[in-house]
C-alpha cells in the first residue's frame, strides 16, 4: 500500500510517500497505528490521552472517498494523508 503525505505531514514523515505492505485488509485505525510505528512524530496527530486513536487531526482519502476509522484498506490502495479542512 502506498501512503502519500501532504503538508504538514510530509515534513513530519521526511518524505512524500511511504509504502506499507499488507498481508490482508485492515481497518484505517490499524493503518494509522502502523504509520505511527514507522513515523513516531506522527503520533500526536492521531492519539490523545488514554491511547485512543483520533480521526479529526488527519484526513485519509482513497480516490474521492474520505475514510473513517472502521473502513478497511487493502494492499493495492493508494491513501492520501491530509490535514483537516475548514472554512469560514
Amino acid at each position: 500500500m502506498k501512503i502519500h503525505f501532504f503538508k504538514p505531514f510530509v515534513e513530519l514523515a521526511g518524505k512524500e510517500e511511504l509504502e506499507i505492505p499488507l498481508e490482508k485488509p485492515i481497518e484505517v485505525k490499524e493503518l494509522l497505528e502502523r504509520i505511527q510505528r514507522r513515523i513516531p512524530s506522527f503520533g500526536p496527530y492521531i492519539r490523545k490521552e488514554g491511547d485512543e486513536v483520533l480521526s479529526f487531526h488527519v484526513v485519509l482519502v482513497r480516490g474521492n472517498e474520505i475514510l473513517r476509522l472502521k473502513d478497511r484498506v487493502q494492499e493495492n490502495d493508494r491513501i492520501k494523508v491530509l490535514p483537516p479542512m475548514s472554512g469560514g
